[in-house]
Parts: C-alpha cells; sequence; structure tokens
C-alpha cells in the first residue's frame, strides 16, 4: 500500500490503521474519474516498491489498456516474481460452465488469479502483504454484467486473496458519489481516491468509520 499521511481529519493515527490492514489484508477500492496514467501511477504504488520481496499479479480486463508501465520498477510481465492476466484472454471476462447455463464474470477472472496465486503460495502461510494482486477493471465488467454480478466477483476474488493476507486492489474509475461506488463499497476494507490536480494526480484514503485523509500528491513508489 503507498505511504499514507499521517493523521485522519477525523483523529487517529493513520499509520497504526494502515498497519492492521497490511497484517490481516487489505482489499481497496479504487475510485475516480481519472485517466489511465493515473491508475497505472498508483497500481505502481499499491503492487509495492521495487526493492520489496512482493508476488504480484495483475488483471487487466479492458480490450483498450496498454499493459506497459503497470508494474513498479523496472519489473516486466515475463518477470518470475509478476504475473499479468492478459486482458486478450479475458476479453468479455466470461465463460459459461454449461451450454445453457449463463456466462459469469468470475468464471474467468477469478479462476485466473486463484490459479496464480495457488502457483505461487508457498507450503507455509507467508507474510502479510507479500502478495499484491491489482485489477484494472471493474468498469469492463460492470458495463458487460452489473452491479449484482461485479459484486459477486469482488466478494469472492477478495477472499481468495485475504486467504494469503495479500492486498489487493480494484479499479472502478468512476466518481465517488455513483451508485456503482456506493454498491461495491461495502465488500472492501479501505477506499482510495484519485484526482488530477494542477499540481499532478493526488489520492486520499477512506476507511468506513474512521474518516479520510487530507489530499497529498500520488507520487511515484
Amino acid at each position: 500500500m503507498s505511504r499514507p499521511v499521517t493523521t485522519y481529519r477525523g483523529g487517529g493515527n493513520v499509520r497504526r490503521t494502515f498497519q492492521e490492514l497490511k497484517r490481516r489484508g487489505a482489499q481497496v477500492l479504487v475510485i475516480g474519474d481519472v485517466p489511465e496514467a493515473v491508475s497505472r501511477r498508483a497500481t505502481r504504488r499499491l503492487l509495492g516498491h521495487p526493492d520489496e520481496d512482493r508476488y504480484r499479479v495483475l488483471a487487466l480486463t479492458d480490450s483498450g489498456v496498454d499493459d506497459a508501465a503497470w508494474f513498479p520498477g523496472a519489473y516486466a510481465p515475463d518477470d518470475d516474481e509478476v504475473a499479468l492476466v492478459d486482458e486478450r484472454e479475458l476479453r468479455g471476462a466470461t465463460v459459461a460452465d454449461t451450454p445453457t447455463e449463463p456466462s459469469r464474470p468470475e468464471t474467468t477472472v477469478l479462476r485466473r488469479i486463484d490459479a496464480e496465486i495457488r502457483e505461487w503460495e508457498p507450503a507455509e502461510t507467508p507474510p502479510p502483504a507479500v502478495l499484491r494482486v491489482g485489477v484494472y477493471s471493474l468498469e469492463t465488467l460492470l458495463e458487460a454484467h452489473g452491479v449484482g454480478a461485479v459484486r459477486t466477483l469482488t466478494d469472492r476474488l477478495t477472499s481468495v486473496v485475504r486467504r494469503v493476507r495479500g492486498i489487493g486492489h480494484y479499479h472502478l474509475p468512476r466518481a465517488p458519489d455513483t451508485d456503482a461506488v456506493a454498491e461495491l463499497e461495502p465488500v472492501f476494507d479501505a477506499r482510495l481516491e484519485l484526482r488530477r490536480a494542477g499540481t499532478g494526480p493526488e489520492q486520499r484514503w477512506h476507511l468506513p468509520g474512521r474518516g479520510a485523509t487530507g489530499w497529498v500528491a500520488l507520487g511515484e513508489p
């Protein structure tokens, strides 16, 4: 997770709160009507500093998305410590279990990400926050399947990532006051809001019941 500012507007220690989330595996909904380049920068931060020992899984579900520059530092999709779930293999993000059963988004997205995690997963439970998972974006799935199906998908996917105390982040590039954000937010532990500002991209964090941080620059990891 990216380094937060030190205090919430409503009080409380942000650093301590984030440490608690990392210990149990935080699942983050990333929102804000921002360009893809801003989302890429946020993803590089959430996937962890390039000098940290992490295993990184990234799923790109939008056929119009460039798969370059999503990983931090010099990491590339074919490196041993990263896995790219290629959007071209997930076009439409659906596979029917049988010819008569309606296709569901989780039948490809969930299975592919779960398979990558299980292939990496060590015999003993790994330390918290070693696994980092990102999905860009939920928008494609919402347009194709609706909010009910996407809520089911994110509920199951976040459970998979929590199993190994990983940190997952899931982009929904919409404004914070939209119905889809309100519908999906309860699935997640935190919400990261992005925006463009005159000095560059900015971020602020929201934790249910604990207030929000102020806006700070969204720097590189």
